[in-house]
């Protein structure tokens, strides 16, 4: 019995810990995801420009800095594709198309970070909000 409480307590700390941070996993098919996002050449025609970071301490800013990881917990499972017209996106059962959930960009410059338009939301991520974007 005290093994259980010992795995439920390691499971709750190491949840915790795990959420105070934006990590990543990209999916290899939409229907595994929970964003399906686009991928753009340009930033000026992204709705969110990300940071890829490999710094724990950077993704626990929740600023546009996303730590992508291969496998384990993660706070946001994505599918990114680059082709609108991605094969994947058609649901098999519905017959429909996924819609996007948005268009990202990738940036090298940590400076360059950040959303497109201020109203823009990825539903489950975290978005820190600075006084002037809430007045």
């Amino acid at each position: 019995m005290n093994k259980v409480y010992y795995l439920l307590i390691f499971f709750v700390l190491f949840s915790v810990i795990s959420c105070f941070s934006q990590t990543v996993i990209e999916m290899t098919h939409p229907i595994d995801a929970g964003l399906v996002l686009l991928e753009v050449g340009n930033s000026e025609e992204a709705d969110i420009v990300i940071y890829k970071t490999n710094s724990k301490s950077e993704s626990e800013e929740w600023d546009c800095k996303w730590k992508f990881k291969t496998w384990g917990f993660s706070n946001i499972s994505v599918y990114l594709t680059q082709n609108p017209l991605d094969t994947l996106l058609m649901d098999p059962d519905t017959g429909m198309n996924i819609p996007f959930d948005g268009k990202i960009f990738f940036t090298d410059d940590i400076t360059k970070r950040g959303y497109k338009s201020r109203d823009f939301r990825l539903e489950g991520v975290f978005r820190k909000l600075k006084l002037e974007d809430i007045q």
